[in-house]
C-alpha cells in the first residue's frame, strides 16, 4: 500500500520510469543506425549519439520535474489536491501536444 510505505511506493516508481526512459533511448540511439556494417568510427558515433540523447533526457526530465515541483509548491490552485492534479493533468497534455522538433 502507498500510504503504508511512500518512500518504498516512490524509489520503486521512479526505478521504472527511468528504466522506460532507458530503454526509450536505446531504441532511438540503435534505430538509426545500420547495424550491419559496423566499425570503430561507426561505434564511436553510436556511443557518442547515445550519451547526447541520454544527457539531454535526463536534463529535460531534472527540468521539468523541478519546474513541476515548483509551481506545486508555490501556486494555490485550489483547497483539494484534486483541482491540482486536474490542472497539472490538463497542461500536461497540452504541452505534450507542442512540437518540440
Amino acid at each position: 500500500n502507498q500510504d503504508e510505505t511512500p518512500l518504498l511506493y516512490s524509489l520503486v516508481f521512479g526505478e521504472g520510469v527511468v528504466n522506460d526512459a532507458t530503454s526509450v533511448v536505446l531504441f532511438n540511439a540503435i534505430q538509426s543506425f545500420d547495424l550491419e556494417q559496423i566499425d570503430l568510427s561507426i561505434a564511436l558515433q553510436f556511443l557518442g549519439n547515445f550519451l547526447y540523447l541520454f544527457m539531454t533526457s535526463t536534463l529535460l526530465g531534472v527540468l521539468s520535474g523541478l519546474l513541476s515541483a515548483y509551481i506545486i509548491k508555490k501556486l494555490y490552485i485550489g483547497r483539494y489536491h484534486l483541482d491540482r492534479v486536474v490542472i497539472i493533468f490538463i497542461v500536461s497534455i497540452y504541452c505534450d501536444g507542442i512540437p518540440l522538433r
